[in-house]
């Protein structure tokens, strides 16, 4: 592409530049013929290995078909290759049971993504610019968002396996772009549905930018700056949560979650929960740390979280069903339970067969001291081991890898016919000798 297109408007970025890729990297341009993907394409089109995509959502009638022919004859009027998909909007509204918008925009992301990974391209540059981001942090802030959210728009987000979206026009204002078409003699299409009142953002656009660029003429400039300034806080803060949690690991201990900031700790949770938490939430997660009752659980969406031996477990939403089962172990890999259960007899498990357990012990025993048949079984009431000379309830026993009471209830015992030989990160049988036998217990 030539520098000196980008240079005729400031705050352009160069896409490959932002993604981190090669600068002859393949790129695919999300063509709606609108004002800002026409300026966009237009910078661009001096880039080696481009293609313009336009999307018919089929919907908007006749005005949809317009700009598709549009779009068509536009590109090969710049000289750049031409793609058009088709997507159904209204029957995925339907099929979802989602709003004529989202389905508009879901549609499009996912054909997209299959049009670019069929191709091989792993970048698509949108033409959001200046003004979007600020619309965008206006709707999150009147949503009462945090850092995160008024960050806005992100310059370059992944999207689907090996593919990312790029926008290198987030700190160019619309004005300017309008500026930029008129100096290249360039037209567009306008989308009639932009300029009603229908939804919040189309009203921000309409009535509050205006009023906001009379007030502050580089307003969205402006928002722009303070996205990205937003943006590396948010990053710096959420690096600090993920190094807590690789070095707490995933039953972090109480202690070291009641000390920590607030700020880290709601991005803590955001990153240890399987859904994002609201304020309420987090605070309901911190007054439950704070209350130091054993065992006690919170009911979270999606998940409930326990205190217990001063930890904090992630449980399942319910408690799930554990049928019996009795696994008879020979040498090899041995699985039942439906799968959740496994043990390796005399081998050890590979790492991708360890890492579809949650838990794997290692045990090395003596296969003399075994009596008679050797299995798994589910662990039972009153079940007890014979250990330090006395026979001790294997509910209460302390492991050497802390274990929520759900991991404790469906942990498997290895048994002969003399009973319980073996506890998973725990104690085994009087009289049976760390030997050669090596058996692998892996459990979910």
């Amino acid at each position: 592409m030539s520098k000196h297109q980008h240079q005729r408007l400031a705050g352009f970025r160069d896409p490959c530049a932002l993604a981190g890729v090669a600068a002859d990297t393949p790129l695919a341009v999300a063509f709606s013929g609108g004002a800002d993907s026409v300026a966009l394409l237009s910078l661009l089109r001096g880039h080696p290995h481009l293609l313009a995509v336009h999307v018919h959502h089929n919907i908007r009638g006749a005005e949809a078909d317009r700009d598709a022919d549009f779009c068509r004859r536009t590109a090969a009027a710049l000289g750049v290759p031409y793609l058009q998909l088709s997507v159904d909007a209204p029957a995925l509204a339907k099929k979802r049971g989602i709003g004529l918008e989202t389905a508009a925009r879901d549609a499009r992301y996912e054909a997209l993504t299959a049009a670019l990974r069929e191709r091989g391209i792993p970048l698509l540059v949108t033409a959001h610019h200046a003004d979007d981001q600020l619309e965008t942090m206006l709707q999150h802030l009147l949503r009462g968002a945090g850092t995160r959210g008024l960050s806005g728009i992100p310059a370059c987000r992944p999207l689907g396996e090996g593919i990312l979206v790029v926008r290198p026009l987030l700190c160019v204002p619309k004005a300017a772009l309008l500026q930029y078409l008129a100096a290249e003699g360039l037209a567009y299409v306008t989308d009639s549905t932009n300029r009603e009142p229908c939804c919040q953002r189309n009203v921000l656009r309409l009535s509050v930018l205006p009023l906001l660029a009379e007030l502050q003429p580089d307003a969205a400039v402006a928002a722009a700056r303070c996205a990205e300034a937003l943006a590396e806080d948010e990053a710096y803060l959420d690096g600090l949560a993920a190094d807590f949690l690789k070095k707490e690991g995933l039953t972090p201990p109480v202690a070291a979650l009641k000390a920590l900031p607030a700020p880290i700790f709601a991005r803590v949770l955001r990153r240890w929960l399987p859904t994002v938490p609201t304020a309420g939430h987090v605070a309901d997660v911190r007054a439950l740390l704070q209350s130091e009752k054993p065992n006690a659980t919170l009911a979270l969406p999606g998940a409930r979280v326990r205190c217990t031996d001063g930890r904090l477990y992630l449980l399942p939403a319910k408690e799930p069903d554990y049928a019996p089962y009795r696994i008879p172990l020979r040498e090899g890999k041995c699985v039942g339970a439906n799968g959740s259960v496994a043990a390796f007899v005399g081998c050890e498990p590979t790492k991708e067969e360890a890492a579809a357990y949650a838990f794997v012990a290692s045990l090395s025993l003596d296969p003399a001291a075994i009596r008679g048949t050797l299995y798994l079984r589910e662990r039972q009431a009153g079940d007890r081991i014979l250990s330090g000379g006395m026979h001790k309830a294997v509910r209460r026993l302390p492991t050497s890898r802390p274990l929520s009471p759900e991991a404790r209830a469906r942990m498997p015992l290895l048994l002969d016919d003399a009973g319980i030989l073996a506890v998973p990160f725990g104690p085994v049988r009087d009289g049976m000798r760390q030997k050669s036998l090596q058996i692998t217990l892996c459990f979910q």
